[in-house]
């Protein structure tokens, strides 16, 4: 008995230790962007298969010949498992003949008689720059200052861009603006200064991308990212300004040095310079006149519609009259439509639930309004129809949406009022007790209102009442408020996203922990301080953290952490210690702000 189990034990062993071979698969990795005239490579990656891709046809490029192969090979375990891949790169060379964007088609080979097909890319091919086309006709050598104070940055080595995708809107049309830095030259370090200003708009932060883009622009090539991205809903008429920002890049360019015997080094040098974006205007065209009485504030496009349940109840019970609209545009800043009730009917605040996305260039999403109301009397009503209008800026023109009249039928509730029904009543009942002599009730007195815990229930109950009306009062006030209640939501968002950016950096995904904790400390301070996004600047900071009576240290800290998140976008090296060094310095920020005193207002003289 025994040998066959250590037989099957064996086996068993045998078995987990085979090695598991992932699924295969076929994938073409381009270069990022190529330049007309120049030679570039393709690999086609080919991971747990076998057999050899043909050369990709690229419109536009002429294949050279075939780079050479390389293959990888590595081995884990998971779940007792051992797991094997296997890599092999045919790698091709290429010239790019013209410039534009070209599509790489996909490339299939046949393994283990299954067939493999691989992905199919985008390839940008941007002209020659001049820059090169002139150092081509000096021999091609390419000539670089002998001394650091040689070192010349021109306009044309490096710019910062406010880019609007339109500059004629109607009022609440969106906008979206993005601040984009194009650079010939390596970036070791960046500091936003001053951001541009967004005055006399709603702006609402986007997420922007960490991929670098190539540009051809004004004759030159540039690598180009994303600085910022925004949505604006101008509040104004007329031509609105958008000031330009401040930024302080140090660059790296390169010197020659003597290393003797007539040989030359280039040696990386690194400079630091100031610089703007440009500004920008929009012209923001008033909405036609006259505005119909329906209109609140709607721009876009649109649907809508209205729901009511109960329709069938009695007094004091509530019913719900739901309006809830669809579409993309300015869903955040509606105003909150009218309802008409009739009287007799109690109503409160409606309570408005917004869930919107961007998409495209504009937001999208349903903005609802829950409108409770209670009746007083029996009886049969009406909830008159009810219009929502908005304005469409493609046609330029009010569209209105006709909503329908609900009939209501209220029954008489627990609560029945005094009066000659109640009399009738009382009359007609033959079934109470005949009264006790005064004397007698005085000898036996009701022990419920001498009981020292009736006494004690009414006294929590009280308590109980009172603290609820506090409760939904602050509610409606922080509601209301809302920055107030951004500010007692602040610490709970912040802590949320350092959660996220633990997470990243747990899983050394670098990238996404510096968005992640630049995010948190950004939001946590607008939030706290009551700065808006497009005032989150150096000295607005700094201020409001010295009013929270912060010691300048602790100010400085923080500042240094939203800098080192902003250059960490540029310096693509680095290393768990200063990863995990800057989440705790973040937390501790935070911390130091929550413990700190709020700001004392001065008494009025």
């Amino acid at each position: 008995m025994m040998k066959h189990i250590r037989i099957l034990t064996l086996i068993v062993a045998l078995w987990a230790a085979l090695p598991s071979m992932a699924q295969a698969s076929l994938e073409i990795l381009p270069p990022r962007a190529v330049t007309e005239g120049g030679k570039f490579n393709v690999t086609v990656r080919l991971k747990n298969g076998e057999g050899k891709p043909h050369a990709p046809e690229i419109p536009n490029c002429k294949l050279l010949y075939e780079g050479g192969t390389s293959t990888q090979q590595s081995i884990s375990f998971s779940g007792g498992r051992q797991e094997s891949l296997y890599i092999v790169d045919y790698t091709y060379v290429y010239q790019a003949l013209k410039a534009g964007t070209v599509t790489i088609p996909a490339v299939s080979v046949n393994s283990g008689g299954k067939q493999l097909t691989s992905n199919t890319v985008q390839l940008t091919i941007l002209p020659p720059d001049k820059n090169a086309q002139a150092q081509g006709n000096t021999g091609g050598r390419q000539q670089y200052p002998q001394h650091a104070e040689d070192i010349k940055i021109s306009p044309e080595d490096m710019f910062i861009r406010v880019h609007l995708n339109r500059t004629q809107v109607y009022e609440q049309e969106p906008i979206v603006a993005t601040v984009k830095i194009y650079s010939k030259l390596n970036i070791s370090a960046f500091r936003t200064l001053n951001q541009p200003t967004f005055e006399g708009f709603f702006s609402e932060e986007l997420p922007v991308s960490r991929e670098p883009s190539y540009e051809h622009i004004n004759g030159n090539n540039y690598t180009s990212l994303e600085l910022r991205k925004v949505i604006l809903y101008p509040q104004k008429t007329g031509r609105l300004n958008i000031e330009s920002g401040k930024y302080e890049l140090t660059l790296v360019q390169y010197i020659t040095r003597q290393i003797g015997f007539g040989f030359v080094d280039r040696v990386p040098v690194e400079k630091s310079v100031n610089t703007e974006s440009n500004s920008a205007s929009v012209n923001v065209i008033a909405l036609p006149s006259p505005k119909p009485d329906s209109f609140s504030g709607a721009v876009g496009s649109f649907t809508a519609q209205a729901t009511m349940d109960p329709l069938e109840l009695r007094t004091n019970e509530a019913s719900s009259y739901i309006l809830t609209v669809k579409g993309s545009g300015n869903l955040k800043y509606l105003t909150t439509p009218k309802l008409s009730i009739p009287d007799g009917f109690d109503s409160f605040t409606p309570k408005t639930d917004i869930d919107a996305r961007f998409t495209g260039n504009d937001m999208q999403g349903t903005y609802s309004v829950n409108y409770t109301i209670v009746p007083q009397h029996p009886g049969s009503f009406t909830i008159p129809a009810n219009k929502f209008t908005y304005f469409n800026p493609k046609d330029k023109s009010y569209h209105t949406i006709d909503l329908p009249a609900f009939n209501m039928k209220v029954a008489q509730g627990a609560a029945v009022e005094t009066g000659t029904e109640q009399t009738a009543i009382i009359s007609g009942m033959t079934d109470i007790r005949h009264l006790r002599p005064i004397g007698e009730i005085s000898k036996r007195p009701t022990r419920l209102f001498y009981a020292g815990w009736y006494w004690a229930l009414y006294a929590l109950c009280a308590i109980a009442l009172g603290s609820t009306i506090f409760a939904y009062r602050r509610h409606i006030r922080m509601h209301r408020d809302v920055q107030g209640l951004k500010l007692a939501r602040a610490n709970k968002m912040a802590s949320k996203r350092l959660r996220a950016a633990k997470q990243f950096m747990a899983r050394k995904e670098a990238d996404k922990f510096y968005m992640e904790l630049n995010q948190a400390m950004t939001g946590y301070l607008s939030d706290k301080l009551g700065i808006p996004a497009s005032q989150l600047l150096r000295e607005n900071i700094a201020q409001k953290l010295a009013e929270r009576g912060l010691e300048q240290p602790e100010v400085d800290s923080t500042i240094d952490i939203l800098d080192e998140c902003e250059m960490a976008r540029f310096t693509p090296q680095h290393s768990e210690t200063e990863m995990s060094n800057l989440f705790s310095r973040a937390a501790a920020a935070i911390k130091a702000i929550e413990s700190a005193k709020k700001p004392q207002s001065n008494p009025k003289a």
